[in-house]
């Protein structure tokens, strides 16, 4: 029987020590708001007060036993070849944990090798890391391949858990979409390990608009990734026939520096904090428009604008979440006509006031937490069903009745 309230360690990222991203928001969401019966504790604390111990580390800033020496060289060599670009930038972490103070590990994103103890896994992610890079850094398809296949066999021979890549024996996988589902399954990975477990959005008190007024928004940090350039272009495309629209177009401070963003009908938000951005700025849209070219389940730009009652038109990437529908979302294919058409279809009024009604409720029945909270609990009642079955065979076999 899995455990009534387990105690989760997340190895999630965190602000202010992992690069900005949507994936400090799922962990806000979860710290913030846990599945009925779950704590959560985030790697920092449990590194802070000593209950996880990063392993491996340089002689005399950390333990020295024969492993941490051992795993010092390997990562030595790990850190060489992620720097060249033979392989991807992001770290295996190698931990120790105390026994007796977790019951399980929730890896969201990150690829963990557990030294000593080891406890049931559940990880999520959303994608491929080969298909970021494609996207965002333009490695070739060679590369890719490369990297890829490095990032494989190191995760084979040292028995890591990666969240996009490879489970553990007993691991349990949770992703964004059937497609990247089908994608695992392929690659042989059991469909027993694997679990469909999207992003949601908390209830932020934030009230659907109620006036019409003809703006066009978007979010996104990083301009090109996330489709900022399609965007601009459409609304170009648009206001060349309609004199009267405006955009919103809210980024970074370095996007607006590598790309002419000034224009008739535009206004340029920079760097809004998070309450600024669902308080101030995406209220005053019509219409998102999301164009991404590399994204994953329901970002939560997205799901803000549904909360708010927003639709959205997106982009048809296979690795966004398979319940963005019509009429509340709208895919597009990745060119600055086709996202301009499919916007001015959308703000036919009769379809806008549709999709409006569609978007606050498409939020309330897919997209709200006690759905999210549902699909992690049954994936971490599996993680830790998997490793009590375990155990028990282990007590059952031959070897084990002969040391009784």
């Amino acid at each position: 029987m899995s455990t009534a309230e387990p105690r989760v360690l997340l190895f999630s990222p965190l602000q202010g020590l992992d690069p900005p991203s949507g994936d400090i928001s799922y962990t806000e969401a979860l710290l913030a708001h846990p599945p009925p019966g779950v704590t959560y504790t985030t790697y920092q604390r449990a590194m802070e007060d000593g209950s996880v111990v990063v392993r491996g580390r340089r002689p005399g800033h950390g333990r020295s036993e024969t492993v941490d020496q051992v795993l010092f060289g390997a990562r030595a060599i790990e850190f060489g070849l992620r720097k060249t670009g033979v392989m991807f930038r992001e770290p295996t972490w190698y931990i120790s944990i105390r026994p007796g103070v977790f019951d399980l590990l929730h890896q969201h994103l990150f690829a963990i090798r557990q030294i000593g103890l080891k406890i049931p896994v559940v990880s999520s992610a959303g994608y491929p890391l080969d298909v970021l890079y494609r996207a965002r850094e333009r490695w070739s398809r060679p590369r890719l391949r490369i990297a890829r296949s490095l990032e494989a066999l190191y995760c084979r021979l040292a028995d890591i858990h990666n969240p996009w890549l490879r489970p553990t024996t007993d691991g349990i996988m949770t992703v964004y979409s059937e497609h990247f589902r089908s994608e695992l399954v392929r690659a042989g990975i059991s469909p027993t390990q694997i679990r469909l477990a999207s992003t949601a959005l908390p209830d932020m008190g934030l009230e659907p608009r109620t006036d019409h007024a003809l703006t066009l928004g978007f979010v996104g940090r990083d301009f090109v990734s996330k489709g900022g350039d399609l965007a601009l272009a459409a609304f170009r495309i648009l206001r060349s026939d309609h004199p009267s629209l405006r955009m919103l177009l809210v980024t970074s401070h370095e996007s607006a520096r590598r790309h002419q963003l000034a224009g008739d009908g535009i206004e340029v938000i920079l760097d809004p904090s998070r309450t600024e951005l669902t308080s101030g700025f995406l209220p005053r849209i019509a219409a998102l428009l999301a164009p991404t070219r590399a994204d994953c389940g329901a970002p939560y730009a997205l799901l803000e604008a549904l909360q708010l009652g927003i639709p959205i038109i997106t982009t048809d990437l296979p690795w966004l979440d398979d319940r963005l529908i019509p009429p509340a979302v709208t895919r597009a294919g990745l060119t600055s006509a086709s996202i301009a058409s499919t916007a001015e279809a959308l703000l036919e009024p009769t379809r806008l006031a549709e999709a409006r009604s569609a978007a606050r409720e498409l939020w309330e029945q897919e997209f709200s937490m006690p759905g999210l909270h549902r699909r992690l609990i049954d994936s971490y009642n599996a993680a830790l069903d998997h490793a009590e079955a375990a155990a028990d065979d282990s007590k059952g076999s031959p070897s084990a009745v002969s040391r009784r």
